[in-house]
């Protein structure tokens, strides 16, 4: 049992700072690793106790640097858990009765899955999770407290018990803000003229998701070098780093010169994005980006790429900085989209102004702490000890879905997959959804949108 609590009782300590365990599924470079390290080290920073746990990765140099405490947990293997998942399970289970926790925060699929069987179930230590895929598996259990990010997402969902919230995918707008100092040099060891425009992508070169919109993006590149002076500099490495490699070299070579640059994985990318005239990208990426104050374009699937700006602003808030298009590659529309911007110096700074104003009134770190502090307090106010049946559904549809993925009946990046949210993605945009709220918590009040939704339905 929680040592702080009794079960079903669960309130926010009012004697002394929470005691938080966050368990985080990666400690590669990636959006929503570093988004995760940033928030938990915020919430240390307001007084409060928190242990970082994970899998070893690059990240543990910057929660080291934030001076959070961290627990490796070399059992959590990214992408590849099932023959270590027995040896994860024990290790949560034994770290959290060593914390001692007044509620563990797991992210993603793996650790949220071992938290709910061990400390929650066992020892009824509450616990809240956070999935930012970009669906939400309908395995995962239902009573807990669940956050995703981004409103469509949150709508996608299938019913639960528990409450859902959203927090929108924060980024650090204090640390990352216009004349960032850093962006000339970077220009500099990359041999980038003043005069040259740089189309700066900071991305995983993840063979999901990724790769299809930066090979269009380099073949976008090759046809407009003769026009413009632009250098595309694709920040980053991954899986896909082979064919991006080989592509950029042959794009190269027909444009006689260097047009595409590809310099390597970077820990600290914020030289990367000072340096940009254009970034290109999604999700946390192109919102570090709107942080330096830089004009953007939006990368989905399917060939979907959008210029960021007041007219396209609200369908961003309600699906995330993504999108998914028609078929294809996209190049055409990369190209007219990049063109639009390149060929206009005052659209240019427009769209950057918009930017940043947007990214620091919805999307600051500062905004998502009292979001999730709020959170925090619902979670353990909603917290109940799960029931036997609801650990056995769990652990069945689990067993099943893995099953499945080993059979080769579903693939393994499913919920990151267009297909599961292309029709939310292809709906139009709620006429209730109204992206100018802004209060402390979260976007919209899910339970009450989804009423609406239903009753849209029945009438329809």
């Amino acid at each position: 049992m929680n040592a702080h609590s009794a079960p079903g009782t669960s309130r926010w300590p009012t004697d002394r700072p929470l005691r938080l365990l966050v368990v985080l599924h990666n400690l590669d470079i990636g959006g929503s690793q570093r988004n995760s390290v940033d928030l938990a080290a915020g919430v240390r920073d307001m007084g409060h106790e928190v242990v970082l746990a994970g899998p070893p990765g690059v990240l543990e140099d910057v929660i080291r640097e934030r001076g959070v405490p961290f627990e490796a947990v070399e059992e959590l293997v990214p992408d590849n858990i099932a023959p270590t998942a027995r040896a994860a399970y024990k290790r949560i289970r034994d770290l959290a009765r060593r914390v001692r926790p007044d509620l563990v925060h797991a992210y993603e699929l793996t650790p949220a899955l071992l938290a709910f069987l061990g400390p929650h179930r066992l020892d009824d230590v509450p616990m809240t999770m956070t999935i930012n895929s970009m669906s939400v598996p309908d395995f995962m259990p239902a009573t807990v407290p669940l956050q995703v990010c981004g409103p469509l997402i949150a709508m996608e969902t299938r019913e639960r018990s528990g409450p859902i919230g959203v927090l929108e995918i924060p980024t650090d707008t204090v640390g990352q803000y216009p004349d960032f100092p850093g962006g000339a040099a970077f220009r500099a060891e990359l041999g980038i003229a003043p005069d040259e425009i740089a189309v700066v992508v900071v991305s995983r070169f993840a063979r999901a998701l990724k790769q299809e919109g930066l090979e269009t993006a380099i073949r976008a590149a090759g046809r407009i070098a003769p026009y413009h002076r632009i250098r595309l500099v694709m920040v980053g490495d991954g899986p896909a780093m082979p064919e991006l490699r080989a592509l950029a070299d042959a794009t190269n070579a027909r444009a006689g010169r260097e047009v595409v640059l590809l310099p390597g994985l970077r820990v600290d990318p914020r030289p990367a994005y000072a340096a940009a005239d254009i970034a290109l990208g999604m999700g946390g990426s192109i919102l570090r980006a709107m942080a330096f104050g830089k004009p953007c374009i939006v990368q989905g699937e399917r060939g979907y790429f959008q210029i960021l700006d007041r007219e396209s602003a609200r369908l961003f808030r309600w699906r995330g900085f993504y999108g998914i298009g028609d078929g294809g590659t996209g190049e055409d529309t990369l190209v007219r989209e990049l063109h639009t911007l390149l060929s206009d110096e005052v659209r240019r700074k427009e769209n950057a102004a918009f930017a940043l104003e947007l990214v620091r009134r919805h999307y600051s770190l500062e905004h998502a702490l009292r979001v999730q502090m709020e959170w925090y307090r619902k979670a353990l106010a909603a917290h109940v000890r799960p029931s036997r049946a609801e650990v056995a559904r769990t652990v069945a549809s689990v067993g099943a879905w893995f099953a499945a993925r080993a059979a080769g009946r579903v693939k393994p990046d499913t919920f990151n997959s267009s297909e599961r949210i292309a029709p939310g993605i292809a709906a139009p945009v709620p006429d209730w959804f109204d992206p100018d709220i802004d209060t402390d918590t979260g976007s919209i009040d899910i339970a009450n949108a989804k009423t609406l939704k239903l009753q849209a339905v029945r009438r329809g």
